[in-house]
C-alpha cells in the first residue's frame, strides 16, 4: 500500500496549505508525475496546477485516470481519482508542527521559484527536508536554487535525484601534466561530473531509483 501523503503550496514562514492524497506515492513515483501533470494538463503552469491540486482531497494522481466502477466519483481528467470522502477539508499547516504519524510524505510547490519541495515524517514527529525538484528539469547536473528561507544561503541542487547540499568536490593536480581534474559527486544517489584540461566536462548519471540487486537461481545476488 503506498504511503498517505499532503500536497499543496509553501507559504511564508514555514507555512502551507495542503491536501490529502490517500495513495500518496515515495518522491521517486510521485516527482516524475508530478512534472508530467505540470506539462501535460496545465501548459506548465504552475499556478494553476496549485489551484486544481488544492481544490478536493485525492484517492490518487495520474496523468490519464480512467473510470472505475467502484469510485462513486468520476476522475479528473489531466489530474486524477478524489477522495471517497464526505469530509472536504483543506489542510493548514506548519513545518514545525507535531505529526501524528499518519502522512509520510508533504510536497510542496514553490511557486515563485517553479519548484517542488518534498518533506519527509521522521520517527521524531516532524517535518524533515528530503529533497528539491526542479518542475522543468535541465539539462546541468547539478543546479543553484533560490534559498528556501528568504535570506537564507543559496542551495546545490541534484537534478537527478533532488538531494540538496549533499555534494563532495575534489579537485587534484592533472595526469595531463597541466591544470587540474576535478569531480563533483552527489553523495546521495552517486551522480558526477568529472572535468579534465584535455577533454572538458562528462556526466554521469546514475539510475534514480537504484536498481535492486537480481537474485540468480542459486539464490545469490549479482
Amino acid at each position: 500500500m503506498s504511503p498517505p501523503a499532503l500536497i499543496g503550496v509553501a507559504a511564508l514562514r514555514g507555512r502551507y496549505t495542503a491536501r490529502s492524497i490517500q495513495l500518496g506515492e515515495n518522491p521517486e513515483v510521485l516527482v516524475p508525475l508530478l512534472r508530467r501533470i505540470w506539462t501535460e494538463t496545465f501548459g506548465r503552469d504552475t499556478a494553476a496546477m496549485a489551484g486544481a491540486l488544492l481544490a478536493r482531497n485525492w484517492w490518487s494522481l495520474a496523468v490519464d485516470p480512467k473510470p472505475r466502477r467502484w469510485h462513486r466519483q468520476p476522475p479528473v481528467a489531466g489530474l486524477g481519482y478524489p477522495a471517497v470522502t464526505e469530509i472536504n477539508t483543506i489542510r493548514q499547516g506548519s513545518l514545525r508542527e507535531k505529526l501524528d504519524g499518519f502522512d509520510e510524505w508533504l510536497y510542496l510547490l514553490r511557486l515563485d521559484q517553479r519548484l517542488l519541495v518534498v518533506y519527509e515524517a521522521t520517527v521524531h514527529g516532524r517535518w524533515l527536508r528530503h529533497s528539491v525538484h526542479h518542475l522543468d528539469p535541465v539539462e546541468d547536473l547539478f543546479v543553484t536554487a533560490p534559498a528556501l528561507d528568504e535570506g537564507g544561503p543559496v542551495m546545490t541542487v541534484c537534478t537527478v535525484c533532488g538531494a540538496v547540499d549533499e555534494i563532495d568536490h575534489v579537485e587534484v593536480p592533472s595526469m595531463a601534466g597541466y591544470g587540474h581534474d576535478t569531480a563533483t559527486i552527489c553523495t546521495r544517489c552517486g551522480s558526477s561530473v568529472a572535468t579534465d584540461p584535455m577533454f572538458g566536462a562528462h556526466i554521469t548519471r546514475k539510475p534514480w531509483p537504484p536498481h535492486a540487486p537480481t537474485t540468480d537461481d542459486a539464490g545469490g545476488t549479482r
